[in-house]
């Protein structure tokens, strides 16, 4: 009896074997070789994406030319007639080409009843890059106002060679190149008058000037990048007062470019 038992579990046990490795050939033989997958194809994407920002640099150019190169910081300005007397510059100009552009308008001697106008012509020039292709916007701030009471700086924007109304309606930057930067209009002294911003004329004209306000306020506006850099070209007047006090005195105008 012993024997038959045993006999009988070796011989199942050998079934099942021989079961399992039928099994295994029959699932062995169905896969592909090198287990590739036999179904439909799976794919993915990945998509890399990012944003460029928009940028901008400034450089300023004092007494600037038609080529758009600074030409000596220190200005010979224009005497408007009805007071006073502008000389001829002073030396003390410095930064051409930099962000810190200092103009010396000289020795002004002041009338005993009436202000003195003293006009620099293609004073600063700002010259703008960015890759924003929509343009940029100017703005300018008196940020440092002069001592003297009843003192004030012009500002008079310049495109295609004349004066222009500061924040005019957008247009294409090839407006501003360096050439039509500069003011070609306004060179004789003997055909200026007013005594305040907004009253400066030339051939009895009016130049369009702006008293440079405390705020930042858009002087220039492009709305295309065609010209980079585009060169935004400003004559600047500085009035004094009838009898002014004697002594140094000067104000700071504060650019700011902004992408549009």
């Amino acid at each position: 009896m012993d024997g038959k038992l045993l006999r009988i579990v070796k011989g199942s046990n050998v079934k099942k074997l021989f079961t399992l490795a039928a099994c295994a050939i029959a699932v062995s033989a169905a896969l592909p070789a090198g287990n590739a997958w036999a179904g439909p194809a799976a794919t993915g994407t990945v998509k890399i994406q990012w944003n460029i920002t928009a940028v901008a640099s400034l450089t300023l150019e004092g007494n600037y030319t038609n080529t758009g190169a600074g030409g000596s910081d220190n200005l010979t300005p224009l005497t408007v007639a009805g007071g006073g007397n502008c000389g001829a510059g002073g030396a003390g100009g410095a930064g051409n080409g930099s962000t810190a552009l200092t103009l010396d308008f000289g020795a002004i001697t002041p009338s005993a009843s009436n202000p003195t106008v003293c006009v620099g012509l293609n004073a600063a020039e700002a010259q703008v890059n960015t890759n924003d292709t929509s343009g940029v916007t100017i703005q300018e701030a008196l940020t440092t106002a002069p001592a003297q009471a009843g003192a004030s700086i012009c500002g008079v924007a310049i495109k295609s060679n004349a004066p222009v109304a500061w924040a005019g309606a957008g247009v294409s930057s090839s407006n501003y190149t360096a050439a039509k930067g500069t003011d070609t209009t306004d060179t004789t002294a003997a055909n200026w008058s007013g005594s305040t911003c907004a009253g400066l004329q030339y051939s009895a004209a009016t130049v369009n000037a702006q008293a440079i306000p405390a705020a930042a306020t858009t002087v220039f506006n492009t709305s295309d990048n065609t010209t980079n850099p585009a060169f935004f070209g400003e004559d600047y007047a500085v009035i004094v007062p009838a009898n002014a006090a004697k002594g140094a005195d000067s104000g700071t105008v504060t650019y700011s470019v902004i992408t549009n």
